[in-house]
């Protein structure tokens, strides 16, 4: 089997095949063994713009970072779009490695923002949000 060589510097070998995850509304997150980060982040700006998904803050698209929102810690299966959100490099540094819950907690209006903003998050990761937060999700016509 061949491997390939992942940003971390571990070997993995590809999925065998593409993976299709539930999405909002209906609609379907694929996760192809060839999907960059680059890919990841295009998806999300077209989708959402360059805001950040934990303040709400709009910034230049060439300053806004993918973030992991739980950390990956050298394991690629984290790697996936329902684990990867948008950040102003501020949100990004403050998280850093910091449990994804422990990172809420400590300012509990991101939860709303993630909710809005990752609505395309796993649905383990939606609860948590819907949990910390301490006001309703904001609602926003498209």
């Amino acid at each position: 089997m061949a491997r390939t060589r992942r940003r971390g510097g571990t070997n993995v070998a590809p999925p065998a095949e593409e993976a299709v995850l539930p999405g909002p509304a209906g609609s379907k997150l694929r996760r192809s063994p060839g999907r960059s980060y680059g890919s990841h982040r295009e998806w999300l700006l077209a989708r959402h713009g360059s805001v950040c998904a934990y303040c709400g803050a709009r910034v230049p698209v060439e300053t806004i970072t993918l973030d992991h929102v739980r950390p990956r810690r050298g394991q690629s299966a984290y790697d996936r779009p329902d684990n990867l959100v948008l950040a102003c490099r501020p949100c990004n540094s403050a998280k850093a490695d910091m449990p994804f819950l422990a990172f809420l907690m400590a300012r509990r209006a991101r939860g709303v923002f993630l909710l809005h903003y990752g609505d395309h998050l796993s649905e383990p990761l939606k609860e948590l949000a819907r949990k910390s937060s301490e006001r309703p999700m904001i609602v926003v016509e498209r």
